[in-house]
């Protein structure tokens, strides 16, 4: 069995981080390396955590200085030795065959894409969503990806900057990956107000257009990313 190795980028998650350790540990794909890097949280995420890690040998924390989750989840590609890397959000939970699913399907494609459900505090599903096409979600999570490929076309996270995400994707595009879709929406995504993509800030906003425009990706593709930010920022 190949094995999957699950990176978790955590900061003050306490409220959230034991459920999704727990969604974690039931998959129902066992062979998992479960990298939780402790972004220098001032509450007691990094105590929950050490407790899942001594509890299940699969299991590691890795600490850091605060540098924002982009550092964090190339630190926790540094610590990977799976054939496949999935990243989940520390607030985030999974359906139990969620990383089966995901593992059965990738054959020899570079990496899978799937949905998600966005869900309130008190568990009420707010909107289900599967993706339309390849470039819709720019979240890295929701995906399963070969480890050797995102090394071989040398795709880390920016550093020192919000919304990381959308720069990685846009890097994971511009390296043409074949791509295979799984039909599941078993990522069940948290609407948390305090997280940092909820963070709404002219000057993040700027430097995120900024990190776009310095991106190899084609120029339809950066306009296109660029327009879709535009709405979802004029509508926060």
């Amino acid at each position: 069995m190949k094995t999957c190795s699950v990176i978790i980028p955590v900061y003050n998650a306490e409220p959230f981080l034991a459920s999704c350790l727990c969604s974690i540990s039931a998959q129902t794909y066992s062979a998992l390396q479960v990298i939780i890097v402790d972004d220098g949280s001032s509450d007691h995420s990094a105590a929950i955590a050490q407790s899942f890690c001594d509890a299940d040998s699969r299991f590691m924390l890795v600490k850091q200085d605060n540098q924002g989750q982009g550092s964090a989840r190339n630190n926790g590609l540094n610590h990977a030795i799976g054939e496949f890397i999935m990243f989940v959000d520390a607030d985030d939970t999974l359906d139990t065959e969620y990383i089966e699913q995901h593992v059965l399907s990738i054959g020899n494609y570079d990496m899978t894409q799937a949905g998600y459900q966005r869900v309130r505090e008190d568990g009420i599903i707010i909107e289900t969503r599967l993706p339309r096409h390849k470039y819709q979600f720019t979240s890295p999570c929701m995906r399963l990806y070969r480890r050797e490929w995102l090394r071989q076309k040398g795709i880390l996270f920016p550093v020192g900057m919000i919304y990381e995400d959308v720069i990685f994707s846009l890097r994971v595009w511009a390296a043409h990956p074949s791509i295979i879709f799984v039909p599941s929406v078993g990522y069940r995504y948290l609407l948390n107000p305090h997280s940092t993509t909820s963070t709404k800030s002219s000057l993040h906003q700027q430097k995120l257009y900024h990190a776009i425009r310095e991106t190899k990706a084609p120029l339809w593709l950066k306009l296109y990313t660029r327009l879709r930010l535009f709405i979802h920022f004029l509508k926060s």
